[in-house]
């Protein structure tokens, strides 16, 4: 009897799977048409960029915004810094959101409320990203600022998602059908 419920445990763990799979790869196509298509949303660029000019002026630099564009003023020399389509966060974003999603959880109630809490920690957990990328390239200049927003934010956004997915994920292994 315990091999027949081990065989049946292991057999709906790989449904689970599967499943979980399948769905993940179906919510990944939007990302890969927007990808595909270059597609941007220019509205969510200016805010980022926005916010970060509020936050750098805050800290009492010298900076002004252009749409997506922020310019410093450093050392008599402006430096003009774009808050891309990437820079948004929006990968992440959308990441979390499938992850979650995917999961073949008991309601959509917890996922959405778990979304509700998890997107807003992702953008600004992406909105430090930019500051701290800005302000270290502000401070030590602009030589590093593609080792810090590459090697150092690129990887540790993704990190964040899937530690953030996991911990609800974790939380959440009860509902699991």
């Amino acid at each position: 009897m315990g091999k027949l419920l081990r065989r049946l445990l292991e057999k709906n763990r790989l449904k689970l799977i599967v499943w979980f799979l399948l769905r993940f790869n179906l919510l990944a196509i939007p990302l890969y048409i927007v990808i595909y298509t270059n597609s941007s949303f220019l509205p969510l660029q200016v805010l980022i960029a926005q916010i970060t000019t509020v936050l750098l002026k805050a800290q009492g630099y010298d900076v002004i915004q252009n749409n997506q564009i922020i310019t410093a003023s450093v050392d008599n020399s402006l430096h003009n810094i774009e808050v891309s389509w990437d820079s948004t966060g929006w990968k992440s974003l959308y990441a979390l959101f499938a992850l979650v999603m995917a999961v073949p959880a008991s309601n959509i109630k917890s996922k959405l409320k778990f979304l509700s809490m998890g997107l807003p920690i992702i953008f600004t957990l992406n909105l430090f990203r930019v500051l701290t990328t800005i302000l270290i390239a502000l401070n030590f200049g602009f030589q590093y600022f593609d080792i810090v927003h590459t090697f150092l934010w690129r990887e540790g956004l993704i990190i964040a998602v899937v530690l953030i997915w996991y911990f609800w994920l974790r939380k959440e292994k009860h509902n699991i059908r």
